[in-house]
């Protein structure tokens, strides 16, 4: 049922009252449940009730919230810190490394609504254009469970192409989205470095460039531009993130997503 609609659609139906949250949450958790260990997309999956939980709070708290992401499920790829969930980098020396706060970018979509519920697999340290790594093994592409989803953002493509999750964050330096996008029949983007903020742990000049960026996995363009206007823009702690400032500059973006 849910996997025919729009990230839009589902979040207008939820606000509506026309579905419950929780009805969201179960049919993306049976989703899991039933393809996941095949798929080997989510990893780090947060207990069941705690996540029931977290539903329930999120609606006393927000109910009558017009929160772009309200009730989705979201898992992130598994370089970028969520409370409670480890960041392991897909390397079996970090199998318990819990942050001890979000990413900027997790701020975010929590902030809009969502509800994060484990990681998206990768390989290690995020290297590689096949997703794979001795801590949790590989990821099946969606269409053929003995071929690779790609990477390094292969978690998130096989779990946003077999609806266990409505879309996805990625990150993207040489095709870390874009890959496993196209091998799952996707929308993947990497934007300009700094429209998505993120702490930089190391130092950025003129000899080390802004390379990486966080990116997106998604169905449709509409999606993409959603998940970009929950979590794009300038933040104090990233001297690099910038804001976009003019419809046309998110209308350019969207001309170039739909021409693909």
């Amino acid at each position: 049922m849910l996997e025919s609609l729009s990230v839009q659609d589902i979040v207008s139906n939820i606000l509506s009252k026309k579905i419950k949250a929780e009805e969201v949450t179960e049919f993306y958790l049976n989703r899991i449940k039933k393809l996941n260990p095949v798929l080997n997309a989510i990893v780090s999956l947060k207990d069941e009730d705690l996540i029931r939980d977290e539903v329930k709070h999120l609606k006393q708290s927000n109910e009558n919230t017009k929160s772009l992401l309200f009730g989705l499920p979201m898992a992130i790829k598994d370089l970028t810190d969520a409370e409670g969930l480890p960041t392991t980098y897909g390397l079996k020396k970090y199998n318990n490394n819990l942050p001890s706060k979000n990413s900027i970018m997790v701020d975010r979509l929590i902030k809009h609504g969502a509800i994060i519920i484990g990681k998206t697999n990768t390989p290690e340290l995020g290297l590689g254009s096949h997703t794979t790594n001795k801590l949790f093994g590989p990821t099946s592409n969606i269409f053929d469970h003995t071929k690779t989803a790609g990477g390094s953002s292969g978690g998130a493509a096989s779990a946003v192409g077999d609806s266990l999750l409505p879309f996805a964050d990625g990150s993207d330096m040489m095709g870390s989205c874009r890959n496993p996008a196209a091998y799952s029949n996707l929308y993947g983007f990497r934007p300009t470095p700094g429209l998505i903020p993120e702490y930089r742990i190391m130092k950025i000049d003129k000899q080390f460039p802004l390379l990486s960026t966080p990116g997106c996995l998604t169905r449709t363009p509409d999606d993409m531009a959603l998940f970009l206007d929950a979590v794009s823009g300038k933040h104090p702690l990233d001297p690099f993130s910038i804001d976009l400032n003019s419809r046309l500059e998110k209308r350019v973006i969207m001309i170039f997503l739909k021409s693909k």
